[in-house]
């Protein structure tokens, strides 16, 4: 990450053979019949939505409330530079949407929504790795832990069967060598990417499977762009359809037996208030749970790099990233990646992602005075074990710091970190050309846009991911995770969704 980003807007790709419902002549006239509506065409609703097309029973169909723009990760449309820049100037990116309010100081700069097809999954980086055996033991049902880690519908488990569709898609087979430094083990981190044209690369996105050689039974589930979803309809206790409002500003009804929420997890939760207040009237206007990663890291260049061993020479010409995975005591994955940068020098970029615990302090909140949708709010302060957390990041990031000065022989200062969490210069800092003296750095929670919880398992929903309040109604992606350990949960949400579409087929 040592390119520096620019603050002018960057241009939208063209659409490359996208086929939304636009240009399949789907209207939502012609939506009458559909048996199950999916709110949301992200990595969610996407796979939940092809994995009910493949298996061919019931009909199917995807609102997106942003636009069509194409299937090509923002790594293959963009230079390096303009596609950091997207990440970390959101304000260049037209699709970038913050649909809530916060109330102290955490969700925003970053965080917030890429409204558009494909959603989150035309810009994250692939990380796949599943969700550690000391969170899922805590919280998550007994049945849904073996599926997903053990067999699942008769044959391989969940996580298993989205390493193959990765695999199958052209991303590396996990398993590749780790990267020893000093005292301390790294494994390679699995990652559903694949090298494309030119050098540039893309993460794998479940738009893959509308693509012209995919299975034709998810090509012919219809995506409906500029489809946004106001609210859900419910009579009598059960969803019976959604209220949209088209890009144009026209209102409609479309009817349907059942409503899936996969909008991520903000609007999910501002979704499932308001059907939840139609149900009941009496109900809360707010959900607890909701929770982010915690992240910090630090940079640093070596400039004496012939006192470095070979394997890490060989690391920054590959530019893979390595991790530990985090303990029920850290809870915390500890990442690094050498990089080869200016004048000969190797840079290091090591980071952690950690688990915040949920609780009744992380709420989604709306105010019901309004018409729909209603205003949103988050409140996302830290609790006292997140403050565990934070510390162990910071041993974790000083013990590679201490090991790499070891290697290379030279006195190492303790890393000094600021004590208020969520640098304010977090772009410059990432941006900045690496120096021989480290500069840390942490992220504001809702930065990593990896929320999550307010819709869990247990809680919310039954074992069939359906609102125990709510008939008809279901939720798929990380707002139902009612633990969510360290990992990134892209891998996950894949995972689950396959379930939630074979549910519904069932």
């Amino acid at each position: 990450m040592s390119d520096r980003a620019g603050r002018d807007q960057v241009s939208s790709p063209p659409n490359d053979n996208a086929q939304t419902a636009n240009n399949l002549g789907v209207s939502v006239e012609s939506l009458a019949d559909v048996e199950t509506l999916v709110v949301g065409a992200g990595m969610a609703g996407l796979a939940t939505a092809a994995e009910l097309g493949r298996r061919g029973r019931g009909s199917v169909a995807v609102l997106e409330a942003g636009p069509d723009r194409g299937r090509t990760h923002i790594q293959n449309a963009y230079s390096s530079a303009e596609a950091l820049q997207l990440w970390l100037r959101p304000e260049t990116d037209p699709d970038f949407h913050r649909p809530y309010q916060t109330a102290d100081g955490a969700y925003r700069g970053l965080a917030g929504l890429r409204r558009r097809v494909g959603g989150r999954s035309l810009y994250w980086g692939g990380v796949l790795l599943p969700i550690e055996r000391w969170a899922l033991s805590e919280h998550w049902p007994e049945a849904i832990v073996t599926d997903l880690t053990e067999t699942w519908d008769g044959g391989p488990s969940l996580y298993q069967r989205v390493v193959d569709d990765v695999v199958g898609w052209g991303a590396e087979p996990p398993g590749a060598p780790g990267l020893t430094l000093g005292a301390l083990e790294f494994d390679r981190t699995p990652h559903a990417t694949r090298t494309e044209r030119a050098g540039k690369w893309s993460a794998f996105s479940p738009l893959a499977w509308w693509d012209d050689d995919g299975d034709p039974r998810v090509r012919r589930v219809p995506i409906l762009a500029g489809h946004e979803v106001l609210g859900v309809r419910v009579e009598h206790g059960r969803a019976t359809g959604v209220l949209v409002r088209t890009a144009d500003g026209e209102l409609g009804d479309l009817r349907a037996k059942r409503v899936v929420l996969a909008a991520g997890t903000i609007v999910n939760s501002r979704l499932a208030i308001q059907a939840l207040a139609d149900t009941d009237a009496a109900a809360p206007r707010e959900l607890p749970g909701l929770v982010d990663k915690i992240s910090q890291g630090f940079t640093v260049a070596f400039t004496d790099t012939e006192r470095l061993p070979d394997a890490v020479r060989a690391a920054a010409h590959e530019g893979h990233v390595y991790h530990r995975t985090g303990t029920a005591g850290t809870r915390s994955n500890h990442f690094v990646r050498f990089t080869e940068g200016v004048n000969g020098a190797i840079n290091l970029d090591s980071w952690t992602m950690g688990e915040q615990r949920r609780g009744p302090h992380g709420q989604v909140r709306c105010d019901g005075h309004h018409a729909w949708p209603w205003p949103t709010t988050v409140h996302a302060p830290f609790d006292t074990a997140d403050e565990t957390v934070l510390s162990a990041q910071r041993y974790l990031l000083g013990e590679l710091w201490a090991e790499m000065a070891r290697l290379l022989g030279v006195p190492a200062e303790p890393l000094q970190f600021s004590t208020r969490h969520g640098s304010p210069d977090l772009a410059d800092r990432l941006t900045a050309v690496r120096s021989p003296t480290p500069l840390t750095y942490s992220f504001p929670l809702g930065s990593e846009q990896h929320e999550a919880g307010t819709l869990a398992f247990g809680e919310v929903l039954d074992m069939n991911h359906q609102f125990t309040a709510v008939e008809g109604l279901y939720a798929c992606g990380p707002s139902v995770m009612p633990r969510t350990g360290a990992a990134n949960p892209s891998m996950t949400t894949l995972a689950l969704s396959k379930r939630l579409g074979a549910a519904l087929a069932g």
